[in-house]
């Protein structure tokens, strides 16, 4: 009986020495997260300047692009609410570029380029918003929403250099649409 007791208490012994310590996988997963978040953050650089003196005055005078590069070049702080936080206010403020664009830029080549802007940005909120983080693809749109940025810039740097280019006489004639219909006058219409 002795012996049976020892074998039993030798045996419990060995199964309680052999229990591995175990992390619990959310501490883990929080450790990896903020490391991504650090990482995000580190990556959040932008740098937003208009070369033609005629753009940087148009746009110094237009409100809502002056508050989406402030919002786009401040970086938040290195936690994933704030990050959240800022996706969300440069979801706004990219929502309120397309009302107001100065008279010279509303065109449709600055209508498309601010469309993906603000997709680009859209997605990045989304991306923040998911757990687990994808780190690499929240870094590619980071830099994907620099590209756009830069890419608006340079279409009005390019509307400012054609406006420059003097037209020649009759041009206006040959630009305008020939369209029958609208220069058709009410009395040259057949009636029914």
């Amino acid at each position: 009986m002795k012996y049976i007791f020892l074998l039993i208490l030798l045996t419990t012994a060995t199964i309680s020495c052999k229990k591995e310590v175990v992390v619990a996988p959310n501490a883990t997963s929080k450790i990896s997260q903020d490391s991504m978040v650090k990482n995000i953050h580190q990556k959040w650089k932008f740098t937003v300047a208009a070369t033609n003196p005629a753009v940087t005055s148009k746009l110094n005078s237009w409100d809502d692009w002056r508050n989406y590069v402030n919002e786009l070049t401040i970086a938040p702080n290195a936690s994933l609410a704030n990050l959240t936080r800022k996706a969300n206010a440069l979801v706004e403020k990219s929502a309120v570029l397309k009302k107001n664009i100065p008279e010279m830029y509303n065109r449709p080549e600055t209508k498309a380029r601010m469309a993906l802007l603000e997709t680009n940005i859209q997605n990045l909120d989304m991306l923040l918003e998911l757990e687990p983080l994808n780190s690499k693809e929240i870094i590619h749109l980071l830099a994907n929403i620099q590209k756009n940025t830069n890419s608006i810039l340079y279409q009005f740097n390019e509307f400012e250099i054609k406006a420059k280019i003097p037209k020649e006489s009759g041009e206006e004639q040959l630009i305008q649409p020939i369209d029958t219909i609208k220069r058709a006058t009410l009395n040259a219409l057949p009636q029914e």
